[in-house]
């Protein structure tokens, strides 16, 4: 089954980022975001089995801080483990046509996974964080019963990291309490400019 390509028509730094009233074309309540510079991004960590392994990739800056609340969380007692970082807008296609096929339509679908080309993970400013001693949690809503997420609830502000969905968000999408972006620097304020200036 092929479903058509969702490409972003704005380029968020091209947007007048200074009014609140900035109408943004979005797809099922997700805003647009381009892909990252390959350049930019390093490796994390490795997640998953077989051929479902996959090297995790975040911007260099984000996976900098990413480093450090790690290490700190570990001195806490607390396993935070990278579980999904920069996707490329072909692979978030695949997702999102394999989410189509479980839930039934687009709509239902962006509920969880965002189209391509309209994913926070396209950045390489955004990470799925799981909690290490609970990997069959990794990707549900039970993380947030796990050590990990109450840890990041307290701490992860002090590193540059947000969630992007939390329960009741604005954009309709579903809670996602492992879906963490960063917006410790400038560069990363900007990226995430209009889902968060609209948020508040």
């Amino acid at each position: 089954m092929s479903f058509p390509e969702f490409s972003p028509k704005v380029k968020p730094q091209n947007l007048d980022l200074n009014l609140k009233n900035t109408q943004v074309k979005t797809k099922y309540g997700h805003f647009p975001y381009e892909e990252s510079d390959a350049n930019e991004l390093m490796i994390v960590s490795v997640w998953g089995e077989g051929e479902n392994q996959r090297l995790q990739k975040l911007n260099i800056e984000v996976a900098t801080e990413l480093i450090k609340l790690i290490s700190t969380a570990r001195r806490d007692g607390i396993w935070i483990f990278p579980v999904s970082g920069f996707r490329s807008i072909d692979y978030q296609r695949k997702l999102f046509e394999k989410q189509i096929l479980k839930k039934g339509t687009p709509e239902a679908a962006a509920k969880l996974t965002a189209p391509p080309g309209y994913s926070e993970h396209h950045t390489g400013y955004t990470i799925d964080l799981g909690d290490g001693n609970f990997p069959q949690l990794d990707i549900t809503e039970e993380f947030a019963q796990t050590p990990a997420f109450k840890w990041l609830k307290i701490h992860g502000k002090d590193f540059g990291f947000e969630l992007s969905f939390p329960k009741d968000n604005f954009q309709g999408i579903d809670y996602e309490p492992w879906h963490w972006r960063y917006i410790g620097s400038p560069k990363a304020k900007e990226i995430f400019h209009i889902a968060r200036i609209k948020k508040n």
